[in-house]
């Protein structure tokens, strides 16, 4: 095995003897190496200076305005005032202005866009936050577009992110934490959570397990979620995704901890149930009725995506008998012109199926759209007239494809694929017996499994009270409690009646 080539984490403390400050500061950060890592050398009240900073991921214009410039045209303070305190006080007009000694701590803010300044004969470094890095703007979110609701989305910015969810959620309750996460290359997240609302047994958990996260650099939250969640072998998503702070703030209200991480567009809520993954964003937006109706269209698509193709095998299969004769006969003669029988016709086409979809959302912009489209058109039509698949298989797979569209959640629907491919073999090799063994099987092992320590399938199993906003999509009135999974202990949102307007007389 090679030896781990990655630098050791750089350790030590800016004491304030400046050459060897200086020299601590551009070793540990490769500045003579990396073209944009400056360290700018100048004089303080005739003290020898020097600012670290990374050019691009700093505003050089605000290191010039507002660093450089009182820096240079700084007043002789009284001769028993402290340097520091002087510069941070009186000379830097600078909001956010911190002091640290550490030099893993100022590498870790310069590499994150601030600016650090050291002076002769002053201990530690002030750390000014002058970023200036590029960054995306607020645009829809891609994956989780609504009619009713507001359109704004996460941005790779982490503290845009957190201004989002502030903004919506005005309250001091809400609580955001800063950690970082990476052995190598620290990358920074905030865990937030209402105060009050959220179970600090969970908070505490959150905590542990984002410290145990052993890995030189966590990329995306997607990587962050396998790093977390409670079963890594399990098909259910464990923790909720989202692009749309007001679904966030929605997890808060309920007692959820949502996850923030820097360069991650999505924030990551648990724990989450399977409800979570069910419902949409603008369920909430709609009134009761029309939300319900969606709500049952979207779960029949499921359904139908999950079982039609097992049991279509199983019955046409295994149990002919359960049909009747007009239907049998139609696949009868559809079946007596391919030479594929239809168990593996249907793995095949189910494949195919999966692979079009892959490769429409990889093509880049319209075009994949339009390759998913004429794809399957052209593939269908051509597959019928060469007579290598029943007609009836090809209706099957797309009426199953359509269903796995209904699922809100991106996981949530490549769970459903892989259970639906799962089933297929089963039904496939035993009939009903073995349809019915698979989804025993699946079911006990969702049965099984936990968002943060919580049941995900509660409050359906094991049941828990909770509000009438499963499958149906009750009035809002009637939803008084917060989140079964999230809190046991179901505090009301609110006493007395919500619309207690109703109740007055005109």
């Amino acid at each position: 095995m090679e030896k781990d080539t990655w630098a050791p984490q750089p350790s030590g403390v800016i004491t304030g003897a400046y050459r060897q400050d200086a020299a601590l500061l551009q070793r540990a950060a490769h500045a003579q190496d990396s073209e944009d890592v400056v360290l700018r050398e100048f004089e303080v009240l005739g003290h020898p200076a020097a600012l670290l900073y990374v050019d691009g991921l700093t505003d050089s214009q605000a290191v010039q305005r507002f660093l450089l410039e009182p820096l240079l045209h700084a007043a002789v303070p009284a001769p028993e005032t402290p340097l520091d305190s002087y510069l941070a006080q009186t000379v830097l007009p600078l909001a956010s202005l911190s002091p640290t000694a550490q030099l893993s701590s100022v590498l870790s803010r310069v590499f994150s866009g601030d600016a650090a300044l050291i002076v002769d004969t002053m201990p530690g470094a002030l750390i000014a936050d002058a970023k200036g890095f590029v960054k995306r703007g607020l645009s829809d979110p891609d994956n989780e577009s609504v009619i009713a609701g507001p359109h704004e989305g996460f941005t790779e910015s982490l503290r845009d992110n957190t201004v989002l969810i502030r903004r919506l959620l005005r309250t001091p309750a809400l609580i955001c934490e800063a950690m970082t996460v990476g052995d190598k290359v620290p990358a920074r997240l905030c865990l937030m959570y209402l105060n009050g609302i959220a179970r600090k047994e969970n908070v505490e958990e959150m905590r542990r397990r984002i410290r145990g996260c052993r890995v030189d650099y966590v990329s995306s939250m997607g990587m962050l979620e396998q790093l977390i969640e409670d079963r890594p072998a399990s098909l259910l998503p464990q923790a909720a995704s989202t692009e749309r702070p007001d679904r966030a703030v929605s997890f808060l209200n309920e007692g959820q901890i949502v996850v923030l991480l820097e360069n991650a567009p999505q924030a990551l809520a648990m724990p989450a149930g399977i409800l979570h993954l069910f419902h949409a964003p603008d369920d909430t937006a709609m009134r009761w009725q029309y939300g319900t109706f969606l709500r049952l269209l979207r779960l029949t698509g499921m359904l139908i995506s999950l079982l039609l193709p097992a049991v279509f095998i199983s019955l046409t299969v295994f149990h002919p008998e359960g049909m009747s004769l007009s239907l049998l006969t139609s696949v009868v003669e559809s079946q007596a012109k391919v030479p594929l029988t239809l168990f593996p016709s249907m793995l095949i086409m189910l494949l195919i199926f999966s692979l079009i979809n892959e490769a429409g959302a990889r093509v880049p912009g319209v075009l994949g759209a339009s390759l998913s489209i004429v794809g399957g058109l052209i593939l269908g039509q051509a597959v019928v007239e060469a007579e290598l698949f029943s007609p009836l298989v090809l209706i099957v797979v797309a009426l199953s494809g359509l269903g796995s569209y209904a699922a809100p959640s991106f996981s949530l629907t490549l769970s459903l694929r892989i259970a639906q491919l799962l089933l297929v073999i089963g039904a496939g090799f035993g009939g009903y017996l073995g349809f019915a063994l698979v989804l025993f099987c699946l079911l006990a092992r969702s049965a099984g499994v936990t968002s943060l320590n919580q049941p995900i399938l509660s409050p359906l199993a094991p049941k828990r009270p909770a509000n009438p906003d499963a499958a149906l999509r009750l009035p809002v009135w009637r939803q008084r409690l917060r989140g079964a999974i999230a809190n046991p202990f179901h505090m009301n949102r609110a006493f007395g009646p919500m619309r207690a307007w109703d109740k007055e007389k005109p």
